[in-house]
């Protein structure tokens, strides 16, 4: 008996031994499977805020297309160093500027929309139409800021009412006179000044980061600029290559009819859409905006589409229109006028720069272009 009770102790203590093993076994397996089910744990570099958000392969080459003026724009800790238009080599305007002189309205919306503040600016009814469109209200209006004129035309400056003001930074345009008339002076009294000549989406974003970049507000590049680019280039890249529309873009004037061409603003966009812009022809060598068109020419081209550039209100521009071809039986033949394919283009988005809502402008002319795809 005492020999079965040794025999039966062994084997309880043998069958514990083996429970203990497969116990040990399996927490050793679950324990294996937890630890593949992990990521493996990578170092990756430090992300840069400022790179571009890559879409696609194709959407961040057309933006980086977009961005090459942009890029060329050198940030140091006290300057911004940049090429305007003035002709001048580069130039290094440094950073926060106190008291601003924008001699030009839609220069002011973007140098506040790049988080600056007008100090010494252009008043009259379009501009201030425009500063309400654009930065919501009346800038001229805030106490301490000085309406210099009220037209951005030089010849209508005091010049040296502007230098009285004592800026330290003038910001103009080379139209209309502007550049040419203040630089001298303003040279001579050590202020410096900006000239810019501002037509399309890729001068928007240089002179953005121009602008955000002197006022120490960089953040604003990503949530506003960079934004508009992405969104720009992803519309540009939806738009087919072959087999487009042939179209003319115009700017009825009371004496005269325009075609506006490649250097355009209207230009740009529909050239970057792959649209054809059937008066690019008549620029020759000329690097000009745009040149007078008869209605014999127009025949001629007979486009496929008329975009018409609103200066004033659409009301305004049919108007013009109507007193040089209504009735006139050559204009109602061509095929863009039987088909109903002239449009009316908003001169928030096509005649005035839209600035942050380049975007608004791409997309607008493309669903014009392209009804058939969707964005």
């Amino acid at each position: 008996m005492y020999k079965n009770s040794l025999k039966l102790m062994f084997i309880f203590l043998f069958s514990i031994l083996i429970l203990s093993g497969c116990n040990a076994e399996k927490s050793e397996i679950g324990n294996a499977e937890v630890v593949a089910a992990k990521p493996t744990t990578e170092v990756k570099e430090p992300v840069n805020a400022n790179a571009p958000v890559e879409v696609s392969e194709e959407v961040s080459l057309t933006q980086s297309e977009l961005l090459k003026a942009a890029d060329e724009v050198q940030v140091t800790d006290i300057e911004v160093i940049f090429k305007d238009d003035s002709g001048r080599a580069e130039i290094a305007i440094p950073k926060n500027p106190q008291k601003v002189a924008v001699l030009y309205g839609s220069h002011a919306c973007l140098w506040t929309e790049a988080g600056g503040t007008v100090r010494i600016g252009i008043g009259g009814k379009s501009a201030i139409a425009l500063y309400e469109e654009q930065i919501g209200r009346n800038f001229l209006e805030d106490e301490g800021v000085v309406t210099i004129s009220t037209s951005s035309s030089a010849k209508n400056w005091d010049v040296e009412a502007i230098l009285a003001e004592q800026p330290d930074l003038i910001i103009c345009s080379t139209a209309m006179s502007g550049y040419s008339t203040i630089s001298a002076p303003a040279e001579a009294a050590n202020i410096p000044v900006i000239a810019i000549t501002y037509s399309g989406v890729g001068d928007y974003l240089k002179w953005f980061k121009v602008f955000c970049n002197i006022n120490s507000k960089p953040e604003l590049w990503n949530s506003i600029a960079n934004k508009t680019a992405e969104e720009i280039a992803t519309i540009i890249d939806l738009a087919p290559i072959e087999n487009t529309p042939r179209v003319l873009s115009i700017l009825p004037k009371t004496d005269s009819i325009s075609a506006n061409l490649v250097s355009s603003d209207m230009g740009v966009i529909i050239e970057q859409l792959h649209a054809v812009n059937v008066a690019n022809e008549m620029s020759g060598e000329s690097t000009t905006v745009r040149v007078d068109i008869d209605l014999e020419t127009i025949l001629s081209m007979n486009p496929d589409m008329i975009f018409v550039q609103c200066i004033g209100s659409e009301e305004e521009a049919r108007e013009i229109l109507d007193s040089h071809f209504l009735g006139n039986p050559v204009w109602e033949s061509l095929e863009a006028v039987k088909n109903g394919k002239v449009y009316f283009m908003p001169t928030n988005l096509f005649h005035n720069r839209p600035n942050h809502k380049y975007n608004e402008s791409y997309k607008m002319m493309f669903e014009l272009l392209y009804p058939e795809i969707a964005l």
